[in-house]
């Protein structure tokens, strides 16, 4: 088979009876109209992992033997699946930046492609049990990645509005130090920062994970358009993002991990405290 053909297999099987149309249920303050048209309107909070997370986090990659991509878009799923109270078939977005494939740059270019990456959740599954199954999936889309979006959705051309491109995900790699003469550009801790009513929606809601290599740490961006979110929910969204990362990987034992993922809270600590009180 040509390599083509091969890819259009693979995406037509893996969207089987996926239906595209359907919006994820995020905590959403408001609802866009069919009708109304995105106004670009958005806000971005972005934290820093700090060092001791960073550690964590990669420990579990080189120990699980997993791409720190992989397990954080693994975090994200099961983020996703706390945060729209348990939807079971995720369907979402991801840049893959450059082609798979370097023998089919010069048909298909160097552009970046947006690929769907669908995860059918077993909620009676382990967080573990979630890791392998999302370094599988992810392998799998990254192979036919170079299959462009337009024949992916050409394969459904019973969905007019493909919602899956709204809610995304990415990962990106600090590889290079920038020098300016002699001096040395550093990166510095995010904290917590956001940024309100820039012109930064292309998505609805995206996720991007950083990896700085020459630091050795990690950082969260949140994008989301304020046509959907008040700026309140998404600090609360980010917030408990951090939350759930902790959780997963700082643990000193794997009762965390091992849990069937409908036991895993995303409830915020000072939420929990009051529930007790």
């Amino acid at each position: 088979q040509m390599p083509i053909t091969s890819a259009s297999m693979f995406w037509l099987d893996t969207l089987l009876d996926c239906n595209l149309d359907r919006s994820l249920s995020l905590p959403y303050d408001r609802h866009r109209l069919s009708n109304e048209h995105r106004s670009g309107r958005g806000t971005s909070i972005s934290f820093d992992f700090g060092q001791d997370l960073s550690f964590d986090f990669l420990n579990y990659a080189l120990t699980n033997n997993i791409e720190p991509q992989q397990l954080a878009l693994a975090a994200y799923y099961m983020f996703l699946f706390k945060l729209t109270n348990g939807e079971r078939d995720i369907c979402i977005g991801m840049n893959t930046h450059t082609r798979y494939k370097d023998e089919l740059k010069s048909i298909i270019g160097l552009y970046e492609n947006l690929i769907p990456l669908r995860y059918q959740l077993d909620h009676h599954g382990s967080f573990h049990e979630l890791v392998e199954y999302v370094q599988e999936m992810a392998t799998n889309c990254m192979k036919y990645s170079y299959f462009p979006l337009q024949h992916i959705l050409a394969q459904h051309s019973d969905c007019s509005k493909p919602t899956f491109l709204d809610i995304s995900f990415d990962f990106i790699t600090i590889e290079k130090k920038i020098m300016i003469g002699d001096s040395e550009l550093c990166s510095i801790p995010l904290s917590f920062t956001m940024n309100e009513d820039e012109d930064v929606s292309k998505f609805d809601f995206i996720l991007t994970i950083q990896y700085d290599l020459n630091i050795n740490q990690f950082s969260c961006i949140i994008n989301a358009s304020l046509d959907l979110f008040h700026q309140e929910t998404i600090n609360k969204i980010s917030q408990q993002f951090h939350s759930i990362l902790y959780d997963l990987f700082t643990s000193v034992n794997d009762i965390m991990k091992n849990k069937s993922l409908y036991e895993m809270s995303i409830m915020l600590s000072n939420e929990r405290l009051l529930i007790q009180s």
